[in-house]
């Protein structure tokens, strides 16, 4: 039997098995995911599937959303938005999403507007045991609140 349990503040934890951390490598479970708001923007991430074989990515999905009834600018906008990084146990740095980056010094994003980012992680590197996946958006106008970590165990 699993016992699934949140705990939402900077850090989502899923407890599976009595084990914290979210488990890659068996049997199926909803998309681990974690959210963040404030007055202006939510911030949602999520990562899917939640069993793969050794060697197929993950997809991480990040969305940026205006919930504000007012047009905001993101001052200064950097695309991609985002650059997850998978983070061991022991504090290195594994895999880090880092490609070419284009910054615009105003991007206007209309009430209800999302901003989404798509990327795929790959598993091909990873030993059994605990990582993070540590993602954010990228312009320092955000609230500390938006950088998620995600704790997961891998097993083959």
């Amino acid at each position: 039997m699993r016992n699934r349990t949140i705990a939402v503040l900077l850090v989502v934890v899923l407890i599976v098995g009595g084990a914290a951390g979210y488990l890659i490598g068996r049997q199926p479970t909803p998309p681990l995911r974690s959210s963040a708001t404030d007055e202006n923007w939510k911030f949602v991430v999520s990562v899917s599937p939640t069993a793969v074989e050794s060697g197929q990515p993950l997809l991480l999905v990040a969305n940026l959303t205006n919930i504000s009834p007012e047009n905001q600018t993101i001052k200064p906008y950097v695309g991609p938005f985002i650059n997850p990084q998978v983070i061991a146990a022991n504090g290195t740095v594994v895999w880090a999403w880092d490609p070419l980056v284009a910054t615009w010094p105003n991007w206007n994003v209309s009430s209800g507007q999302s901003l989404s980012q798509q990327v795929l992680i790959p598993t091909t590197h990873l030993q059994t045991g605990k990582y993070q996946i540590e993602v954010a958006p990228l312009s320092s106008q955000f609230p500390n609140n938006f950088n998620m970590t995600l704790s997961c165990f891998f097993v083959q």
